[in-house]
């Protein structure tokens, strides 16, 4: 939906402004497919401070003309139809659209800036050679939604309150379906105002979007506002930055004639100001607006530095506090699959390992082997000495049973006094080697105990995976390991029995 479609449904009481007499009489007379020069200096003669006014913008600085222009035949012949009307339409559409003083919206601030850039495009396009005979009125009505907006709807200006830098596009479209941009220039349409100003004003602040065949002159009024809010108002670094850089990138104009340029700008602009008789300070000079910049270089060059300090304290503090998250981590990982009495891997470990075993033997056709073993007759450890005495005997045979093994093998604490080993590509005669050693260094053990001496043995079973017994699942393994351990015993402990 259009945007005077939705500005009519939201606000069906309002009206919208129209140009004053002397507007509407150029338009029409310009529309003609042969516009009349007589037609055209009767119009603005009619209105004898509207035609000197055009005069004195012809004979301007900014217009540079090489013989002075003392007529409105000369204007209209050496300046051309377009331009000419353009300026008596500009004189004639600021001062209809000038707003109350009620009104929160800075009206002579509005017409400062848009003046500003309308002086700035001119002097660009001269300066890069750009023929456009509606670059002036292009730049002056570059905004000219926000005065119409502000004139139809009460509340409209409540967003541009203490907001003289920067207009929220976004913002517009939140609150009232559209923007700006596109109710001016559906209303320049409206009014009959040639397409290529209307779609300058569409565009202006997204020229990367505009036809192809404008796309210059939008680049022109849109580089001219980014200098006009530099001229009025705080000055900003980042809009200097970025208006050099479409002057370079697209003008290929060096550092010293954009500044030259920014100094034309500022002479003209006073002149034309007092020329629509708006009130206000005279423009900065290039130098002001430099120093200006380069003072908030400054300060956010000292705000970045506190800033990259900051930061690396911050950094500091976070990669220290990753690495005790991290330690943390590990530790509760640890303690997760550690038993707490003799620093071995727990049962849980030992099941998730045991499939990991078995899965990766049967992908790639390996063998491994399990032993099981249990301590004999630890009850008696118990009883005869306590229970502490009993923690001691297992923390032992969990070093012993470390020593007995291969780094690559897993030991466990199974529970209580029993104990399962996972010896990976391992087959049996070598576990049934590894299985006696270990037997024989707990029967070795000597544990001093309050000045007494503790002996143990333990009963070990032996079950290994290997291709000729592929389908064996890891409970099938634990038990047949189990039932060489209970062999054993039931053989009178201390011994080694493999798989029958």
């Amino acid at each position: 939906m259009p945007a005077i479609a939705k500005l009519l449904e939201q606000y069906p009481d309002i009206k919208l402004p129209t140009p004053p007499a002397v507007a509407l009489q150029i338009i029409n007379e310009v529309r003609k497919e042969e516009p009349s020069f007589t037609r055209l200096t009767e119009i603005i003669s009619a209105d004898p401070a509207l035609a000197t006014k055009v005069l004195r913008i012809a004979n301007s600085a900014m217009m540079s003309p090489v013989t002075p222009i003392d007529s409105l035949d000369k204007a209209l012949t050496r300046m051309g139809i377009s331009q000419t009307t353009n300026i008596a339409l500009s004189f004639a559409l600021v001062n209809e659209l000038r707003g109350s003083d009620t009104n929160s919206f800075d009206y002579d601030y509005f017409w400062k800036r848009s003046l500003t850039t309308a002086v700035g495009a001119n002097i660009i396009a001269r300066k890069i050679k750009l023929r456009c005979d509606h670059i002036f009125i292009s730049g002056l009505l570059r905004d000219i939604g926000l005065v119409i907006a502000c004139l139809c709807i009460p509340e409209y200006h409540e967003i541009f309150v203490d907001k003289r830098e920067s207009i929220d596009v976004a913002e517009q479209k939140f609150k009232f379906d559209f923007t700006h941009n596109d109710l001016g220039s559906e209303v320049l349409i409206h009014w009959g105002i040639p397409e290529q100003i209307a779609e300058t004003v569409r565009f202006h602040n997204r020229p990367d979007d505009a036809p192809a065949e404008l796309a210059d002159s939008i680049r022109v009024v849109h580089v001219a506002g980014l200098l006009s809010a530099l001229f009025h108002g705080r000055t900003s670094a980042h809009r200097l930055v970025a208006a050099r850089q479409v002057l370079q990138q697209h003008y290929h104009l060096d550092i010293h004639a954009i500044d030259t340029l920014i100094d034309e700008i500022s002479a003209s602009s006073g002149e034309i100001l007092s020329l629509f008789h708006i009130d206000g300070d005279i423009p900065k000079t290039a130098v002001e607006i430099l120093q200006e910049a380069n003072e908030e270089l400054f300060h956010l060059n000292m705000t970045a530095s506190r800033l990259a300090d900051q930061y690396h304290t911050e950094k500091q503090l976070a990669q220290q506090a990753s690495e005790k998250l991290h330690e943390a981590n590990a530790e509760l990982s640890r303690l997760a699959f550690q038993d707490s009495l003799t620093g071995l891997y727990n049962l849980r470990y030992f099941h998730d390992c045991l499939e990991r075993e078995l899965r990766r033997a049967n992908r790639y056709n390996k063998v491994f082997s399990l032993i099981m073993f249990d301590i004999d007759d630890f009850k008696q450890v118990n009883d005869t000495y306590g229970h502490q005495a009993g923690d001691t005997v297992l923390r032992e045979i969990a070093a012993t049973a470390t020593r007995s093994t291969r780094t690559t093998d897993v030991v466990v604490r199974y529970g209580g006094e029993e104990f399962a080993i996972i010896l990976p590509e391992t087959d049996i005669d070598t576990a049934a080697a590894i299985a006696e050693r270990l037997r024989e260094g707990i029967a070795n053990m000597r544990v001093n105990w309050n000045g007494e001496t503790i002996t143990v043995t333990a009963s070990v079973g032996v079950s290994y995976f290997c291709s000729s017994n592929a389908r064996l699942t890891a409970n099938q393994l634990i038990a047949v390991a189990d039932a060489g351990l209970y062999r054993s015993k039931r053989c009178g402990k201390n011994r080694v029995s493999l798989p029958q």
